[in-house]
Parts: C-alpha cells; structure tokens; sequence
C-alpha cells in the first residue's frame, strides 16, 4: 500500500507512507524518478543515482531491521539540492555494521554517510526520522 501525501513546509516534494516489504524500496525509487522528473532544472545523472542510492539504502534499512508496519519516505527540493526523509516507528537510531562481503550487508549506511551533504537522526519514543540531504 502507498498513499501519496501533500508537501510538507520546505519546498515542491512528494511523500508517501509505504508497507515495510520488499517492494518499498522499488515504490521509493519510482517516487524518486517522479520527484525529481518535477523539479525546475536539470538534475544531474550522478545526483540523480546519488539520490536513488541514499532512498534505497535508507527504505531497505526500514524493511531490514526496524519495527512496525509502515515507514514513511519525503523528498523535498531544497533549492541546492534533495532533502530526503525516512521516517519509521522503531526508535533505535541506525548502527554500522561489520562489513560482510558474502552479500549479508554492512555497506549501506557508510555508502549513506559518505553521499549525503547532511545527514542527521532524529529520534523520539514513537520512532525516527533519519534526514539526508544530497548536494547538486
């Protein structure tokens, strides 16, 4: 299930909340193209991935490891780049994990941190929202 939700304060964006399944990070990365398809000016093609990697990573990280039924994804336009939200109701903030080169995971919150400009973890009792801002 997706339901497509208003933009929020910031700028032009979309949000959706999605069904933590393994189909969430295909609907996300569909948003993405949508989203930035939307904006003003050119994005360019490395943004563009950039941004379809950190959405991935950060949705399958929800499906992967957090609690609760859904999870929420924003995308906003932020003038100098795409602000991207993921919020989820476990509120237990991301942790690296040992890398594992047999596929078992540990790449994708260091691969996060190193393409985002901004990169902050909010958490409250009810759960956290992790913001990314990618730079263009």
């Amino acid at each position: 299930m997706t339901t497509v939700e208003p933009p929020c304060e910031l700028g032009p964006g979309l949000g959706a909340r999605l069904e933590r399944d393994p189909q969430a990070a295909v609907q996300a990365r569909r948003m993405v193209r949508t989203f930035l398809g939307t904006l003003p000016r050119a994005v360019p093609r490395e943004t563009t991935e950039a941004v379809m990697l950190v959405v991935s990573e950060l949705v399958t990280n929800v499906v992967r490891h957090a609690r609760g039924r859904l999870c929420s994804l924003d995308l906003r336009d932020m003038g100098h780049g795409v602000r991207i939200s993921v919020s989820d109701d476990d509120p237990e903030p991301p942790r690296p994990r040992r890398l594992d080169l047999t596929g078992q995971g540990g790449l994708g919150w260091p691969l996060v941190r190193r393409l985002s400009s901004e990169l902050t973890v909010l958490s409250r009792p009810d759960g956290k929202t992790v913001h990314a801002v990618v730079s263009f």
